[in-house]
């Protein structure tokens, strides 16, 4: 447009020039500026193609949202819709006829039929106006003469949404989003081989590999962020993963969340679309509620969510966190919905250096994280918690000169490697010592991998006195395998549960939220979104998982004991007949509630199961006090 713009002014600047020697310049500048009107012209009219083609794909699926919510009903509102976005398609018809004309042309014919274009055009936007307004009359008429009064389609319209997913996936990206720090990942977004993905017009998946601990989820949630959500023609759907909990492992539950979000209709956010609403109440006709979506639903209805919009954006964080012998499934859905739907989808995941993954995604492209590649954001991570970890008084109580602050800083950032966790976990090393001398000298012998960082942090658990070991191994045992999160006051009460050795129930004092996490050395962390306690990484679990104490089958011995000793006093239920309880939500789950629902779960997946398979179950029951 400046280049048509000075094209203009230049013909305007010649037409005054010529008037000083009309005799000798007259006929050369009228050829010359004929041909540059042929130029300029055609150049016009290309652009007119252009921002057309681009209405024109925005108000295709515009209407296709309008068909899917209002055609289906029968009134006068609806029919009058109907015609005008009839006469639309033709006025669309009309002008893509006749651009495809103008471009078979030859620039001089083009020069005599500039305007054509632009009266196309102009039919074409005076009868969106038309669509626009019927739109809204059908959308009144449909809220006022619905057989439901409005409240029961809001009810209908939450139960639908709570049958597909429950998991709060807002809420995972609220509490990451919350940790990171303003900049972190920026530097991808700005990376040549993200941004031909991102602007490509070709469906494909890009995959983000990485270490454990470099901030994969954090750049996740910078892309996440990035994209524009539910505006024209776009739609955004995103998941992360969590080996931690069950229904965030299971392909089933990954995609029933994504389908949850773009069934969610853009235009009128109390409506959803056709497809989901259709398998719903097909389920309810026929009395399966209770059946949930299955895999290859969950693919077939993808497509057909996406083939609803012009493009589809879809962030999976943590591919490899997915359940390893049903990840499989997950990645072959994906690649499906990339392959069928008939709109652009793009698909952004993250994984650690998993070869399954590489190799199933093969043909798409992929960026390496490199140590390198975040050093601002890892120099900006250290300066930060350094200097939260002076404020809150816990290195050196707070009593650190500018100059050793600034060369803790430094040594920190060159030996961190690339990761978040291991710095994290080395300025925890430094604040055990009590002098700033031994603060210097330890910066020599910092914990170099997460490993030798997590011996040394599980040393000091086992090593402080009283009943703290005992409290953090519970607790390890309890977030590592519970089916559901545990609310906080639910995990806090978990953890003080004794079982003497013939299944007698006890419990210990009760513990605080703030004294859990300094006897676990802050390998937790409370979410306080959630109201759950979590590990402080994926990499702390895997870690506690080597020790033979707090190995999957261990733990679950140790919580099917305390769940079932619970169940069988009843004189400790009394404790909990004040406590609220929900149906189904383990938000509002107590301890009790949790065990009767399950301690079979736990059961079966105890030591001596396991191993000794014995047939008789009196037998095996009685045989876990012993285990």
């Amino acid at each position: 447009m400046k280049l048509l713009g000075w094209m203009d002014r230049f013909k305007e600047i010649g037409d005054i020039i010529v008037q000083f020697d009309p005799v000798h310049a007259a006929l050369p500048w009228a050829g010359f500026r004929f041909l540059l009107k042929v130029c300029m012209d055609n150049e016009k009219t290309m652009d007119a193609i252009l921002v057309g083609l681009e209405n024109v794909a925005c108000l295709i699926h515009r209407c296709t949202l309008y068909e899917l919510l209002y055609l289906s009903e029968n009134s006068c509102g609806s029919k009058n819709l109907q015609e005008s976005m009839l006469r639309l398609y033709i006025a669309i018809l009309k002008f893509l006829a006749k651009a495809i004309d103008k471009l078979k042309q030859n620039r001089l014919k083009a020069v005599f039929t500039t305007e054509d274009i632009s009266n196309y055009l102009g039919n074409v936007e005076n009868l969106e106006k038309t669509v626009g307004h019927d739109a809204d009359v059908a959308k009144e008429q449909f809220a006022a003469h619905c057989d439901c009064p409005l409240t029961s389609l809001d009810c209908e319209r939450s139960s639908i949404l709570e049958w597909i997913s429950t998991i709060p996936y807002s809420s995972h990206h609220g509490r990451i989003n919350a940790g990171r720090l303003e900049g972190t990942g920026k530097w991808l977004l700005e990376r040549e081989d993200y941004r031909t993905w991102i602007s490509s017009s070709v469906s494909k998946l890009l995959l983000l590999r990485g270490t454990p601990g470099a901030g994969k989820t954090y750049i996740a949630s910078k892309v996440i962020d990035s994209l524009p959500s539910n505006t024209t023609g776009m739609k955004l759907a995103y998941f992360y993963c969590n080996r931690g909990e069950e229904n965030r492992r299971e392909p089933e539950s990954i995609l029933s969340s994504i389908i949850q979000q773009l069934a969610q209709s853009p235009i009128d956010e109390n409506k959803l679309l056709k497809p989901i609403v259709d398998i719903y109440r097909e389920r309810k006709k026929k009395g399966q509620i209770s059946s949930r979506l299955s895999l290859s639903e969950s693919r077939e209805l993808l497509v057909q969510l996406t083939d609803i919009y012009p493009r589809t954006m879809i962030c999976i964080d943590a591919l490899d966190e997915v359940a390893e012998d049903k990840r499989i499934y997950l990645l072959k859905a994906l690649n499906y919905v990339i392959t069928e739907s008939k709109n652009l989808v793009k698909i952004f995941a993250t994984t650690r250096m998993d070869p399954e993954i590489v190799t199933h995604f093969e043909m798409f492209p992929r960026i390496e994280l490199q140590p390198d590649d975040n050093d601002s954001d890892i120099n900006q991570f250290v300066k930060t918690r350094v200097k939260s970890t002076i404020d809150d008084r816990q290195l050196l109580s707070g009593n650190v000169s500018d100059e050793l602050q600034i060369e803790i800083c430094e040594v920190l950032c060159k030996r961190s490697k690339g990761m978040f966790q291991l710095a994290a976990l080395q300025i925890t090393f430094l604040c055990q010592f009590r002098t700033e001398g031994n603060v210097k000298d330890n910066l020599k012998t910092l914990p170099d991998t997460l490993a030798t960082a997590y011996d040394d942090i599980y040393k000091r658990i086992i090593a402080q006195k009283g009943d703290a070991p005992q409290l953090a191994l519970n607790a390890f045992r309890w977030i590592q395998c519970s089916y559901e999160p545990l609310r906080a006051e639910t995990l806090l009460d978990a953890i003080t549960v004794e079982v003497g050795r013939s299944g007698e129930f006890s419990r210990k004092a009760p513990i605080k939220a703030n004294e859990l996490i300094t006897a676990c050395q802050n390998l937790l962390i409370l979410d306080e979104r959630l109201h759950v306690f979590r590990f402080a990484h994926l990499s702390v679990e895997e870690y506690l998982e080597t020790k033979p104490e707090l190995s999957k089958a261990s733990s679950h011995t140790e919580i099917a004991k305390g769940c079932l000793s619970l169940l069988c006093t009843p004189g400790s239920w009394d404790d909990y007949n004040n406590v609220r309880t929900g149906e189904g939500e383990y938000k509002d789950r107590h301890l009790l509630l949790y065990s009767v629902v399950f301690w079979p779960w736990h059961f079966s997946h105890c030591e001596d199961v396991k191993k000794k398979k014995k047939k008789n179950g009196c037998q095996t029951l009685t045989g876990l006090w012993n285990s």
